[in-house]
């Protein structure tokens, strides 16, 4: 996005691919486009900051869609080729099959998970069709940043070069080699935990699986501690995934293979084919507020955890693309991303990260059968919403009804005022 974005400017710009063929990661990802202005685990609109995230909608047509960014410019506007994978809900089932859901019916969309290859790919044919140089099978293996201009060396099987360029983004996800080296972590506490993730690309799940059309979240504390998520994953196949700490015993490969073989739910994966395999690690690190520097910005999961997700990385590259045209014209670029970043994701806010921690991890601390009779309350209740919103919001009807329960859930004596919902 930001390649396409500074060439459509007429700026000269070399994006650099370390594989050799763009879209084609095997890093973990989601790939889910969620409509509306929730987050990743509260769909609660934090009040202490001017939220500015970026929000899409999608227009669809045959063999061919645009992805509309409402909270930036009408030229981040794409063109997406790919197909989708329709999402009408987020539904945490238990062991009994008793479930909670984010919305409140299953009639309208919540989201698309959408083929991320196809999406990179359009892209990066849009940047090259504006006069972008694409460097495929290529790595940035240095990085320095001087007074006028930033030094870069690139690593491939022809050749190591260094190249100059008057400005630099740098876009290179998680455990980042480049930004320790720009100083970009100085002053950044160090992550206290490291998440290991996995996830399982399935082909042939049961056709009466509610993944189908919605993303499933399995709370099986007795198969894992963790929540174990089932969704689309186009084209046309499912993605099966968990995560736990790093350095524990757990073995990630043993809980997603007792889940299709020997659960309450193997009727619907036992019959599926694993045809890839997805992982990564990732840290719990603060982000950083000011990742626009001298002539370099950083963006993504480099400078955050994870909750930039797909439209955030829209939102980032666009804007990053357009910070450094204005520094290039004498204006304060670095100010103006820096600005938008620290408002167009809900991690700035201390109210959003109050919110996300009124709960603890509900299979973490409860068993089968507490999961089912809590479960079974909200339904008989007609509850609904992310866990996070949802059982803070009833927490003195919960207090006195199961209180067992309650008294293990809660993370704090103090609830927590409610904002805004998205």
């Amino acid at each position: 996005m930001a390649a396409r974005t500074a060439a459509r400017a007429g700026l000269k710009v070399l994006l650099v691919e370390k594989n050799k063929k763009i879209g084609h990661a095997k890093r973990l990802c989601s790939r889910l486009l969620r409509l509306g202005a929730g987050g990743f685990r509260t769909d609660v609109i934090p009040t202490d900051i001017d939220s500015r995230r970026v929000n899409v909608s999608i227009d669809i047509d045959k063999g061919h869609s645009t992805i509309r960014p409402k909270t930036l410019p009408p030229d981040a506007t794409i063109e997406y080729k790919g197909t989708w994978g329709p999402c009408f809900n987020d539904t945490w089932i238990s062991p009994s099959g008793y479930t909670l859901n984010r919305d409140e019916d299953n009639l309208h969309f919540s989201g698309f998970v959408v083929d991320k290859d196809a999406l990179l790919e359009g892209l990066a044919g849009e940047a090259g069709e504006a006069g972008c140089e694409l460097r495929a099978g290529c790595r940035c293996v240095g990085i320095a940043d001087g007074s006028d201009a930033v030094s870069v060396t690139l690593q491939s099987r022809a050749k190591k070069e260094t190249v100059r360029a008057k400005r630099a983004i740098v876009a290179d996800g998680a455990f980042s080699p480049l930004i320790e080296p720009l100083g970009i972590n100085e002053g950044r506490p160090v992550s206290k935990r490291r998440i290991k993730f996995l996830s399982l690309i399935l082909d042939g799940i049961d056709s009466s699986c509610p993944a189908v059309l919605r993303r499933i979240k399995f709370c099986l504390p007795s198969v894992h501690k963790g929540y174990i998520t089932l969704g689309p994953w186009p084209p046309g196949q499912f993605q099966l995934g968990t995560s736990t700490v790093a350095g524990s015993s757990v073995h990630l490969p043993s809980v997603l293979r007792t889940l299709m073989s020997d659960s309450p739910y193997s009727h619907w994966l036992s019959g599926a084919q694993e045809v890839a395999r997805h992982g990564c690690n990732m840290e719990f690190r603060l982000p950083v507020p000011d990742p626009a520097r001298g002539n370099v910005i950083c963006i993504g999961d480099n400078v955050a955890y994870a909750e930039t997700a797909i439209k955030g990385a829209i939102g980032c590259g666009y804007m990053a693309a357009q910070a450094t045209l204005s520094s290039l014209q004498g204006e304060n670029g670095n100010e103006s991303y820096n600005d938008y970043w620290q408002h167009a994701c809900n991690y700035f806010s201390p109210e959003y990260k109050k919110n996300v921690r009124q709960i603890k991890k509900l299979p973490a601390v409860l068993d089968d059968r507490e999961i089912d009779a809590l479960f079974k309350w909200v339904q008989d209740n007609r509850i609904w919403g992310v866990p996070e919103d949802c059982l803070p919001a009833n927490r003195e009807h919960l207090e006195c009804e199961l209180p067992e329960i309650a008294g293990k859930i809660y993370a704090s004596a103090t609830p927590v005022k409610k904002a805004r919902v998205a």
